[in-house]
């Protein structure tokens, strides 16, 4: 029997209104001496539905708006030993989200992760205005090689990032490369301004929930590979950054239109962000209904485009791939 579904990026998942019939059982059992994931949704306590299907699963789903922090904490305790991992679906608040992190659940979904938390002073930490500044600078047109190879210099744990970035097997370089000047030449300025703006990025983002890091940087590549697609490829870099940036409103815990008065960028992306329907916000509710699986918001702008779903699809793969190599030799 075939499978067309790739078993490394594929989860099935059991609905919760499945009757365990036999057959059910014996698909799953099918589907996990092939390697799929499978995990149980909305499971509770109270409800015994799923309990022939429990040996089986990889992941117990658990909705946040529908159990106590009590009952949550339960059911880690009780099925530890059976399950592998645990999800906390519907996180929406931040305290929902360390509530469950506390409580043993290692896996999340929910807006929680892309809604900023309003905080009440004025004052925003300096160091993340520089930061984001300097991201800004790094992609200037007009970048100086020179000027950035003394600041990298400078900080060794830039240098270290660096010879770790270019000499990983994300590049394949035949030779060691043992010096910053060589790496930034091997580079090359646009690859460089990407990993200038990922590595001051990642330090930002260091104290967020790292599927922020995460999230923003799957949107980022997703847009920057849509560019092409759409006659926008000399944008590419611009919307590469839309992608980075438009989490600022998290990072900072301030409304968007406030927290992009931090950051210099050019106003099309500016005004995409606060959103205003222009070429850019196009594409950005593009990324924006993968994230919440509005297909039919997709199906239409991909009518309106011209464009072919199924290469929206792949570019959506490849930048979720591209994330998970970068996360991993950040």
């Amino acid at each position: 029997m075939g499978y067309y579904l790739p078993r490394e990026w594929a989860v099935v998942e059991i609905l919760e209104d499945v009757e365990p019939l036999p057959e059910i059982v014996e698909a799953c059992k099918r589907l996990k001496r092939t390697g799929y994931t499978l995990a149980l949704d909305d499971f509770v306590l109270a409800n015994h539905h799923h309990l022939p299907l429990l040996a089986l699963a990889d992941i117990l789903k658990v909705d946040v708006r529908f159990t106590t922090p009590e009952e949550r904490r339960l059911i880690v305790r009780k099925f530890g030993d059976q399950v592998e991992r645990f999800l906390a679906e519907k996180t929406e608040t931040r305290e929902e989200f360390h509530e469950a992190l506390e409580a043993g659940y290692s896996l999340f979904q929910g807006y929680f992760f892309s809604r900023p938390v309003i905080i009440a002073r004025k004052d925003i930490p300096v160091y993340k205005v520089n930061a984001l500044r300097l991201i800004q600078q790094i992609n200037r047109p007009d970048l100086d090689l020179d000027a950035l190879e003394k600041v990298i210099k400078q900080d060794p744990a830039l240098v270290y990032k660096l010879l770790r970035y270019v000499n990983s097997a994300f590049f394949a370089f035949r030779h060691k490369v043992g010096s910053v000047r060589h790496a930034l030449v091997l580079l090359g300025e646009r690859e460089l301004r990407k990993w200038a703006t990922l590595s001051v990025y990642t330090r930002l983002t260091m104290k967020e929930p790292q599927e922020l890091l995460r999230l923003s940087l799957v949107r980022a590549r997703f847009l920057e590979l849509l560019a092409p697609l759409v006659g926008m490829a000399s944008e590419a870099d611009q919307l590469f950054l839309m992608g980075i940036f438009s989490v600022v409103d998290t990072l900072l815990g301030r409304p968007m239109a406030e927290a992009l008065e931090e950051v210099p960028l050019e106003d099309d992306v500016r005004e995409a962000l606060l959103g205003t329907l222009n070429r850019y916000r196009v594409l950005f509710e593009i990324v924006l209904g993968y994230e919440k699986a509005h297909w039919d918001t997709i199906s239409r702008i991909c009518t309106g485009l011209k464009l072919d779903p199924g290469a929206i699809t792949s570019r959506y793969l490849e930048a979720v791939d591209w994330t998970e190599k970068v996360y991993r030799i950040r």
